[in-house]
């Protein structure tokens, strides 16, 4: 059930969003499926409750196969945001990230009507006439299956396909940073969900430069002080892979972190995993990155900067990045030993 401090929250949204106009609902630049998931029942319920037209934004690249089949399966529909007209009467909605971050195309200057994320608050937002921040929750997935159970709307397959999926992915099957209301709304979606789609998802077929990939990350991969696992990458085909391979990495027996670091489209991506759950991960890379470069939870975190265009230079900066990280985790940058 909907939880009683949460309950009208859908209400209040609607109101903000009822005057004419279309409504772009944004996502981070390169969407995983909890993002994804709640940008398509964002949509769904403007469409549903206000008759409204919507559109969702895509700023990056859909490039993880997972993701990839996600949208194919699920028939998500993404507008690249260079087509996207930000002006007018048009309206924007934040899931997934908040204003001001560097993972999302919001234009500058321009003021979102609705955020709706589960990370922390990155700063004060006074002129964001609804704001929905839960940094309690594993998913903003949760927060708009909420929405949608308040909204008394059918349960259409297809979004609680995304919504369960956009969970799932999100807090590892419910074993990562998942919370009462998570288990709930999973609990919730499943009966609704299409079980032979969500397995095409999660089961989806993979390039042979994936494999290639994984490969060189094992190769590049050193242990430091028998607890921190760290590969770079070098150039990468999407976004995700440096968070996959994070993941991956974060399954090494002994290991209490992982850090993956890699290049992508001019920015150096860098995503980290612990098992610690007494550090808080997403404060540990902006401290490594920058406050407006980086973001997380406790177990989870990621970030990106600017590169040059110089390949020593990149190279450079993704050492310096992997020696601040060791450094802040109070780790001897000199102690590593190659896994392979």
């Amino acid at each position: 059930m909907t939880s009683a401090a949460t309950r009208g929250l859908l209400a209040d949204m609607l109101r903000v969003l009822e005057r004419p106009g279309p409504l772009v609902i944004l996502p981070h630049d390169n969407p995983d499926p909890d993002a994804m998931a709640s940008a398509v029942t964002l949509k769904y319920l403007a469409h549903r409750l206000l008759e409204k037209d919507a559109y969702i934004a895509l700023g990056g690249i859909v490039g993880r196969a997972e993701n990839r089949a996600m949208r194919t399966y699920l028939n998500i529909e993404l507008v690249p945001v260079s087509e996207v007209r930000f002006t007018g009467d048009v309206q924007v909605a934040l899931v997934d990230t908040q204003p001001g971050r560097s993972n999302n195309s919001l234009p500058e200057g321009v003021v979102p009507t609705v955020v709706i994320d589960h990370h922390p608050a990155y700063a004060a937002y006074p002129g964001v006439p609804f704001l929905d921040l839960r940094d309690a929750y594993g998913a903003t997935s949760t927060i708009l299956t909420e929405y949608l159970r308040e909204s008394k709307l059918d349960v259409e397959p297809k979004i609680a396909t995304a919504l369960f999926y956009g969970i799932a992915a999100e807090t590892q099957d419910l074993g990562r940073e998942a919370t009462a209301a998570d288990i709930e709304a999973s609990h919730f979606l499943y009966p609704y969900a299409n079980k032979r789609r969500l397995a095409k998802i999660e089961n989806a077929r993979v390039p042979r430069e994936y494999f290639r990939v994984f490969r060189e990350a094992i190769d590049h991969a050193a242990l430091y002080d028998h607890k921190v696992v760290v590969s770079l990458l070098g150039d990468v085909q999407y976004p995700d892979m440096v968070a996959e391979v994070a993941d991956f990495l974060l399954r090494l027996e002994g290991a209490e972190w992982s850090a993956a670091i890699g290049a992508f489209n001019g920015c150096l991506y860098c995503s980290i995993r612990t098992t610690d759950r007494d550090t808080n991960a997403g404060d540990l890379l902006q401290g490594v990155l920058g406050a407006k470069s980086a973001g997380g939870h406790d177990m989870i975190a990621g970030g990106r900067i600017p590169l040059g265009l110089d390949p020593a230079e990149r190279v450079k900066s993704a050492c310096e990045v992997r020696t601040r990280l060791l450094t802040a985790l109070g780790v001897d940058p000199s102690s590593g030993k190659p896994l392979a």
